[in-house]
């Protein structure tokens, strides 16, 4: 499939890291979007002078959804971008079935809108959706999706998502491809995702000491190339892991040293003595109405199996991230 049968791209969570970043290409490709959004003042920021179509509204309403559609006036080839999504690694009842309700219901009232409209749907899941290999084996895309065996309330939502996605590929017909990302880092962050926080206050001194573990670390631009290559080439079914290689902590923090973000990190603290630090370091951040940097959910990521393939995506899509050192220097010199 090429991206030239596409008339019209629907992009939802079109403020968000990823959403911007995806707008952003397809409108310097020269394509048609339009651009699903909450907040007016957000768009301003994250879009700027958009040429996109911009739609506001709440995305857990299905009759929003459909404005959607209805904005593509009779259009048949269309591809549905779903990136919207709540990541909330917390314990409040109230956030945690918000989560599920954009991550899970909404994703479900847009499988049922494809479905109607016979349009391809693009569904930025995440590694997370994914059972993690013992011993830091080899992980690699799967058509099967278990909320059960992962862990944390996010992992489980987007599981979910992924599972009712392929369930209508294979039992309905639904012309659906799923991506995977890992750690998002990178520019054109206007939602103070975790990374750009990290950064933030690695430049501002307020990491005293780094953990040990690691993680796989994306940059955002090379997602959005790789969820625009998946809508274009990929079949019904497919999943592409969207990854890039494994970092340790350490060597994330001597990056920003070495491109003179701030002081060096020197201390390095066991992730038992980080995770021994949590109630402390919890009140320390409310005092300041700050979002702690380590958490619970944070420190598991750094110690779990972060050794992911993105071969398929490679092969297939042509899909080549560039190094963290790239990233990095471009969000020092963005802000």
């Amino acid at each position: 499939m090429d991206n030239t049968c596409f008339m019209i791209y629907i992009v939802t969570g079109s403020t968000g890291f990823v959403g911007n970043n995806v707008v952003k290409k397809l409108e310097a490709s020269g394509q048609k979007v339009i651009a699903f959004a909450q907040s007016g003042e957000k768009a301003a920021k994250a879009l700027g002078n958009t040429e996109a179509k911009l739609l506001f509204g709440n995305i857990k309403r299905p009759e929003n959804i459909e404005r959607l559609f209805d904005e593509c006036y009779g259009e048949k080839n269309v591809c549905f971008i779903h990136t919207a999504s709540v990541v909330y690694l917390g314990r409040n009842r109230k956030k945690l079935a918000q989560m599920r309700e954009i991550n899970i219901k909404c994703t479900k009232n847009i499988i049922e809108a494809c479905l109607e409209h016979k349009c391809r749907l693009l569904y930025v899941s995440s590694v997370h959706a994914i059972k993690e290999n013992p011993k830091r084996e080899v992980i690699t895309e799967t058509e099967n999706f278990d909320p059960k065996k992962v862990v944390g309330h996010y992992a489980k939502t987007k599981a979910e998502a992924s599972r009712l996605i392929m369930e209508a590929v294979k039992e309905r017909g639904l012309d659906a491809v799923i991506v995977h990302p890992s750690g998002i880092i990178g520019i054109n962050d206007y939602s103070d995702t975790h990374l750009t926080q990290m950064v933030a206050d690695y430049r501002s001194g307020r990491i005293p000491a780094c953990t040990g573990g690691g993680y796989d670390f994306v940059d955002v631009r090379d997602v959005a190339d790789g969820i625009i290559a998946a809508a274009a080439k990929g079949k019904a079914g497919d999943c592409f892991l969207l990854t890039n290689k494994f970092y340790s902590a350490r060597e994330l923090f001597n990056i920003l040293y070495e491109l003179g973000a701030g002081k060096k990190v020197r201390l390095k603290l066991p992730l038992w003595m980080a995770y021994m630090g949590l109630p402390f370091l919890g009140v320390y951040f409310k005092l300041r109405n700050r979002r702690p940097l380590y958490t619970a959910y944070s420190l598991y990521t750094l110690k779990s199996n972060g050794n992911f393939s993105h071969e398929k995506a490679t092969r297939e899509l042509g899909y080549n991230p560039r190094s963290l050192r790239e990233s990095i220097q471009d969000m020092l010199e963005e802000n």
